[in-house]
């Protein structure tokens, strides 16, 4: 009695051991070094299951996969066969492959299995429980688990593959998705050339707004655009005058008389001569600034570039800017 017992026990052991093996010979590498490739061969399966995939790192334990990043032998309908392919793009996911990981191919099952329902060839995993108990996690008489250092990228072909069954029956597989193409773009920037200048030329320290970086400054720049009009008008008005006073002073009738005209002619022509002037000189001032400070701001945007593209980091939708000069 205590024989037959012994033997029922050894094989209580073994035979739930053979019935989960599912998953062999699996394989994982790096593709420039930013996506991983895990091949493995799918000994059986039916339909209701599905194929997922772990990778641990050694620093940080269990890392986040994001869906949208794997593609491949992943998920429902897949047939059993050799050579299943997986490719994770860990670089886009947000995880380096600098580090020492391991991954590790499962199976997710729908419903308990039949040997009807298999589709291809096994006998002893015919002979597996229903799903319907607690969970149950067996591992391979002697398993393997794939672990590969980075660093030095080469194929590594364990024995064996941890096969677990899930706890639940109606888990949602990984949908597969095509990986997103990262599309680089130059970031707009407005323009702060020299041919603000001629703005300036029109409107005085209005060009010179628009030629500040990193954005506009307006300041007290559009008083020199009044000032500048204001000489004008001021100038025109003072000469009016000087040649109102200069017709009377031509009509006297001796030079004691017309002397005081004259002198107010004279006095209203100066007045005329140095508003108009200045007002000239700012409004030139004004041009040459700003066409200076917009060749300036032309040499830098062609000395520096900035690059932007969307990426993901620990699962969150950021933006990957890049610096150049």
């Amino acid at each position: 009695m205590r024989l037959f017992l012994v033997i029922a026990l050894g094989l209580f052991l073994v035979l739930p051991g053979w019935a989960q093996e599912r998953v062999s010979h699996v394989q994982i590498r790096v593709i420039d070094s930013s996506q991983l490739e895990i091949r493995y061969d799918l000994l059986a399966i039916r339909p209701g299951d599905s194929i997922y995939f772990n990778v641990q790192s050694r620093l940080r334990g269990n890392l986040q996969i994001a869906p949208e990043f794997v593609r491949g032998d992943v998920g429902k309908q897949i047939t059993s066969g050799t050579e299943r392919r997986i490719v994770w793009d860990a670089l886009a996911n947000g995880y380096a492959l600098n580090e020492e990981i391991r991954a590790t191919v499962l199976v997710k099952t729908g419903s308990p299995i039949t040997a009807n329902q298999l589709t291809s060839p096994a006998p002893i995993a015919a002979a597996q429980p229903p799903v319907a108990a607690p969970k149950v996690e067996v591992a391979p008489t002697t398993p393997s688990i794939v672990t590969e250092s980075v660093n030095e990228p080469k194929p590594v072909t364990p024995e064996r593959s941890i096969v677990s069954v899930p706890e639940q029956t109606n888990v949602q597989p990984a949908e597969t998705k095509p990986l997103p193409a990262r599309e680089e773009r130059q970031q707009k920037t407005r323009y702060v050339g020299p041919a603000w200048a001629l703005l300036s030329a029109v409107a005085p320290g209005i060009g010179n707004i628009f030629v500040q970086t990193p954005k506009p400054k307006v300041g007290i720049r559009p008083l020199l655009t009044v000032g500048c009009y204001g000489l004008v008008v001021y100038g025109l008005m003072e000469r009016q005058k000087s040649q109102d006073n200069y017709a009377i002073y031509s009509v006297q009738k001796n030079m004691t008389a017309g002397e005081p005209y004259y002198q107010m002619a004279n006095m209203h022509h100066q007045r005329y001569f140095l508003a108009t002037r200045g007002a000239i000189v700012l409004a030139a001032a004004d041009v040459i600034l700003t066409f200076i400070r917009g060749v300036r701001n032309t040499k830098l945007q062609k000395a520096s570039s900035i690059t932007v593209w969307p990426g993901l980091q620990a699962g969150q939708l950021t933006a990957v800017a890049r610096y150049s000069f």
